[in-house]
């Protein structure tokens, strides 16, 4: 440590009247805002408000943040003036190096500053930048996925928070507007034909109540220079409000107006069979989707066009004949109904050899010679399907691990305290991290580090039960929902086993890695109904088992507030290697 922070040079002047001028300050401390060093960039402000607010709650307040500019490569190590008041505290801020933070007590009368606390002050101040550090690298990965996933489909997102709609460029580009041109729900509902703005509108209420599970609409839009075009919009609810209402609502759309005209055109041409089989046959040979023409008394085929034989894998000679239940079924493989005019979705179509297709079936009835006939145009949906599936796969799970992310963690956390408040039991939150994980991406590469947290996810996931939850949050934090518990005491020898399991040696090619964690437990109802409290309070706890090297730790409330501040962080012990 240099000499000059040993005497106190180049600090601020911490006197008497200086203080009154910052308990001033503080009064105002709305008007207030910590200024960045020099050359910093604006993102480094967020986590810096942090810090300030998190001294607050110790009853401290930051005077100033300054680079640590010890040329000699010194580790500082805690300055503390009990007399002066003040203290300076080193930290690794990440991306910029060492920083010193000074800091002063708001009472000029409080309880002088003594080392062991500033230790523990400093170890949470230096969490709180490393959570910062791993929140806003998940944050850039997110963003990253949701760039690719806007920039290839037509998606639209609606935040029923801030009542904002997303429309990404691939949507506009459907009705040929520029960009961002619609940014809210009524503009959209705007553009919609007003014969088909009902239908969609009581949808979308059906599925932000909860009473739908998906939109599914197709409805004509309004285009830049074209009269109406056809888009089949969809649309699923992520995540919940307290109400049951959803959050917000992610869909796509589909440009369908080339499907709707080839559909009108083969309604009327099929009025007109008996006049023109000629006519019947070219349209059946050029459709763009198969067709099936079925007797209605028998349910046989009895006509199929190419597209339906290569579809099915049969050849035409096959499906003459063919009853329709062979071949259509519902996802339960059941036989559909076929009658009347109208549209069947989500069916499913059986291939020759077992190879099956999600598809839409248009089903017109049609009389021929008094013969009664159903005409089935066939919509092949798999690969909108598979995209649908695949968003929301990405929309919920972490991309490294698999493991459900902070969003569908959130969710499940609240249907399992809704399901643990009907069946009248107990539900755990376990929240863990790895020791010293850091050290493993510094010694031997991120790749390594990624490795070691898949292996981590994959023993998680076969140490659980199918009930419970395990989810990635951010960087080496995970959290685990145990559900359907009787007692307490059942937690701590199922914790117990979730740690041996994981604490168990890694290897990767020629590298043995030995990892270590800290897990902290709330239990529910003990302490709190509400589930980011129940989340808080385990964080509390693995901060407590980390700093105490007891591995486990259980939340527990203390009625002494001030105690439990200075709790929160006592003196590490060294945890046996």
């Amino acid at each position: 440590m240099s000499e000059a922070i040993l005497s106190g040079q180049n600090r601020p002047p911490f006197g008497l009247s200086y203080m009154k001028c910052e308990m001033n300050k503080f009064n105002h401390a709305e008007e207030r805002t910590l200024s960045l060093p020099q050359g910093w960039p604006d993102e480094a402000q967020k986590p810096l408000t942090a810090l300030a607010e998190l001294c607050l709650s110790f009853g401290l307040f930051v005077q100033q943040l300054e680079p640590d500019l010890d040329t000699a490569g010194n580790q500082h190590s805690i300055v503390c003036q009990p007399q002066q008041q003040y203290a300076t505290i080193p930290l690794n801020w990440p991306e910029q190096g060492p920083v010193l933070l000074h800091i002063a007590p708001l009472s000029l009368h409080g309880t002088p500053f003594n080392h062991q606390t500033l230790r523990g002050i400093q170890n949470s101040l230096q969490q709180l930048l490393n959570m910062h550090t791993a929140l806003a690298a998940s944050q850039q990965q997110a963003d990253r996925w949701q760039q690719a996933l806007y920039s290839s489909f037509a998606v639209w997102d609606w935040d029923r928070t801030t009542q904002q709609l997303f429309c990404s460029q691939e949507w506009t580009n459907l009705l040929g507007l520029p960009h961002n041109t619609i940014r809210s729900v009524r503009s959209l509902l705007q553009r919609i034909h007003p014969n088909d703005r009902g239908q969609f509108i009581t949808s979308l209420r059906k599925l932000e109540s909860g009473t739908i599970d998906m939109l599914d609409c197709e409805v004509r839009f309004r285009h830049a220079w074209e009269d109406y075009i056809w888009l089949r919009t969809r649309g699923k609810a992520s995540g919940t409000f307290a109400n049951g209402k959803a959050q917000r609502i992610i869909g796509t759309s589909v440009n369908i107006t080339a499907r709707k005209n080839a559909e009108e055109e083969i309604y009327d041409l099929c009025q007109q069979l008996h006049n023109s089989e000629l006519l019947y046959r070219e349209l059946m040979k050029h459709a763009s989707d198969a067709i099936l023409i079925v007797d209605t008394l028998s349910g046989k085929i009895i006509d199929a066009n190419h597209l339906a034989s290569h579809l099915s894998s049969y050849t035409l000679k096959e499906l003459m004949g063919m009853e329709r239940s062979a071949l259509l079924k519902t996802p339960q493989g059941d036989c559909i109904p076929c009658q009347g005019k109208g549209l069947i979705r989500d069916m499913r179509l059986v291939g020759k050899y077992g190879q099956e297709h999600i598809i839409d079936i248009s089903c017109t009835s049609i009389n021929v010679s008094g013969q009664q006939l159903a005409q089935c145009i066939i919509h092949d949906i798999s690969e909108h399907k598979a995209i649908e599936a695949r968003l929301h796969h990405l929309a919920h799970h972490d991309p490294l691990t698999g493991l459900p992310n902070r969003i569908l963690f959130r969710d499940r956390l609240q249907h399992a305290i809704r399901k643990a408040q009907r069946n009248n039991t107990l539900l755990a939150l376990c929240f863990f991290d790895l020791d010293r994980f850091k050290s493993i991406n510094d010694s031997l590469g991120h790749d390594i580090g990624d490795q070691v947290l898949i292996t981590i996810a994959e023993r998680l996931s076969s140490s659980i039960r199918a009930s419970d939850t395990a989810a990635r949050l951010a960087g080496d934090e995970f959290v685990i929902i145990l559900e359907e518990l009787d007692q307490a005491e059942m937690v701590r020898t199922i914790a117990s086993k979730i740690l041996k399991r994981i604490n168990q040696p890694i290897t990767i090619g020629t590298h043995q890695i030995r990892v270590t964690s800290s897990l902290g437990i709330s239990i529910y109802p003990h302490f709190t109904r509400d589930s980011d409290t129940l989340l808080s309070q385990a964080d509390t706890a693995m901060y407590r088992a980390k700093t105490t090297g007891n591995c486990l730790e259980f939340y527990a409330f203390s009625e002494d507030e001030g105690q439990k501040n200075l709790d929160l962080w006592p003196q590490q012990k060294s945890r046996s290697t």
